[in-house]
């Protein structure tokens, strides 16, 4: 009779220990599952946005990740199906075998993703798929639905005959109007290098302004050569030179900026944080210097930002997600190679990557 109450009391205290045992947290979407996007598809799947050159850029495959109506609408509603990892395509196709052709990301651009992260993908899809608050990128709107959605009123024309169908004005072209050439005086001392000067459009007084070739010459003493000419410096490409946060202070004297390539310099923090200045910036390469989260927070308020490239730097996920919600629409480029478009069906029916035990 003991042994029997001996088991009855164990199995009771089983019980009892699993009743009491914490249900797993549910997958938070914005803090768990949208990093890995970030770092791994975003750049390649973002929702259709115009760069600075005028051109409508569409995502790939028309798989969009950086929204939900994206995720929940793209390839007809298939790319997550709430509750049925087994039928979604995006689970589909990041747990394919590490050979597999049609594995995201594909075997040419980089190994699968994490176990762990492949699980976390599967656990939220399970869980419903939720997204919580974010909803995250919204679409360009046309100009034309625009000024159809604004109310008409009968005493006030909604705009000046000769507004309509006006296109919209480039930066260049409003950045160098009214700006005078430089004079032959102004561009003698840097005749003999290491920089090298071009105009930007048809003999504009705005300039592009590089070192390809020279970089061994060009550090944060050299870019004191720059600032005379610094109103009219449009395009400036540093990659691979010897600046530090140093040529920063000179580059926060340029407030005509447009691009600025600084990857593979020694550029940090406290020089990112000097380019604040730099209002009309639109795209800055950050590509392995020593920049980190500070940076990008400073980044946030450069307003006019589209593109910013920070792969191999120490920059975190989190920070890059920040970025995204300080400045709307600004594209984030976080990994080196991201994934090719997502192809009608590709995965189906596949072997999926086993976890190993």
């Amino acid at each position: 009779m003991r042994p029997i109450l001996c088991t009855l009391a164990l199995l009771f205290a089983a019980g009892t220990s699993l009743a009491q045992a914490p249900a797993k947290a549910k997958v938070e979407f914005q803090r768990q599952i949208l990093p890995i996007f970030e770092k791994n598809c975003i750049e390649c799947h973002a929702t259709p946005h115009t760069g600075s050159d005028g051109k409508l850029t569409k995502p790939k495959g028309g798989v969009v990740l950086d929204s939900k109506d994206g995720i929940t609408t793209s390839k007809r509603g298939r790319l997550v199906v709430a509750g049925k990892p087994d039928s979604s395509m995006l689970f589909d196709s990041i747990s394919l075998p590490a050979d597999d052709d049609d594995r995201m990301p594909p075997p040419k651009k980089g190994a699968p993703l994490p176990q762990e992260q492949q699980d976390l993908i599967k656990r939220w899809i399970e869980e419903g798929a939720a997204f919580g608050s974010w909803t995250g990128q919204k679409a360009e709107e046309p100009e034309s639905d625009k000024a159809a959605d604004k109310p008409k009123t009968a005493d006030k024309p909604t705009a000046k005959p000769a507004e309509k169908g006006k296109p919209k004005e480039s930066p260049i072209a409003r950045l160098q109007k009214g700006l005078p050439p430089l004079t032959p005086a102004q561009l003698a001392p840097l005749a003999n290098g290491p920089f090298q000067l071009a105009s930007l459009g048809d003999d504009g007084p705005l300039l592009r302004v590089g070192c390809a070739g020279r970089t061994d010459e060009v550090d944060d003493k050299a870019m004191q050569l720059l600032l005379p000419i610094a109103s009219h410096i449009a395009e400036l490409d540093l990659s691979r030179s010897g600046v530090g946060d140093g040529a920063c202070t000179v580059i926060a004297a340029m407030p005509r900026l447009l691009h600025l390539d600084l990857r593979q310099t020694q550029v940090g923090d406290a020089g990112i944080a000097k380019l604040v200045a730099c209002k009309e910036l639109r795209t800055v390469n950050l590509f392995g210097t020593k920049i980190g989260d500070y940076a990008l927070a400073a980044l946030g308020t450069l307003k006019q930002l589209e593109n910013v490239y920070v792969w191999q730097t120490e920059a975190s996920a989190g920070a890059v997600v920040r970025l995204r919600e300080q400045v709307p629409g600004v594209r984030v480029v976080f990994a080196a190679d991201l994934p090719e478009p997502m192809g009608e069906g590709q995965g189906a029916g596949r072997r999926r990557q086993q976890p190993k035990k």
